[in-house]
């Protein structure tokens, strides 16, 4: 789980035209915001948090190597238990989804089981960390994003932009990227996201919006 193209469909596609301090959610070994303060230019403030030990000192380590250290700040703790002195302007999160009941070995299964933070947690953590004009970004498999998108929605979260993400052409959709507001979007905007062509070779919309992450595509 070291580098996943969901994280990096998230961290290159969002919008940080407005962000100034940043909270990533179970940020792993840190690849969304090492990611965030690459496109930032060093210039945002980042939290990191997890909740897996092992995680954030990989995360630390990274961090500390990379051009951004002191731009990111690494913290183990839950989303439930953080408590920064000040709120977010977005909040961004690659969430766990599996089910409870599928069986991995013990880091993985803490990092994408469902148990440890379901929507209803997330969404009742995220009170607390927000000010009015926070945005929250997220990225789902698509049948799960059905049921988050649901609990935005009774927790006055509007969605305001979403890209379902093909891996082929012809395939259907196997993720969901999504952004959310606190205040309503009459028309949010739909994209369409392919990763692979038909002879699997990146596509060119891939390879524009991720092409500054790779050292070779």
């Amino acid at each position: 789980m070291k580098v996943g193209t969901d994280g990096i469909l998230l961290a290159a596609w969002l919008n940080l035209a407005n962000a100034k301090r940043i909270l990533d959610v179970g940020t792993g070994t840190g690849l969304i915001s090492l990611i965030m303060a690459q496109r930032g230019e060093g210039k945002l403030s980042i939290d990191a948090i997890d909740i897996d030990a092992d995680a954030c000192e990989q995360a630390k380590l990274n961090v500390a190597n990379s051009p951004w250290a002191g731009t990111i700040n690494v913290t183990l703790s839950s989303m439930q238990t953080h408590q920064p002195p000040y709120a977010y302007d977005l909040i961004v999160s690659n969430p766990p989804y599996f089910p409870a009941g599928q069986q991995f070995d013990e880091k993985r299964q803490l990092a994408r089981h469902s148990g440890s933070l379901n929507a209803e947690q997330f969404f009742a953590a995220l009170k607390k960390l927000c000010h009015a004009n926070t945005e929250l970004a997220l990225v789902l498999p698509c049948d799960v994003a059905d049921l988050w998108q649901q609990h935005a929605l009774s927790n006055n979260w509007c969605l305001i932009h979403q890209a379902e993400v093909q891996s082929l052409p012809n395939k259907p959709a196997i993720r969901r990227l999504m952004r959310f507001s606190q205040h309503a979007s009459l028309s949010p905007k739909q994209e369409q996201i392919l990763i692979y062509q038909e002879d699997r070779t990146y596509s060119k919309q891939y390879v524009e919006l991720c092409r500054e992450l790779y050292l070779k595509m």
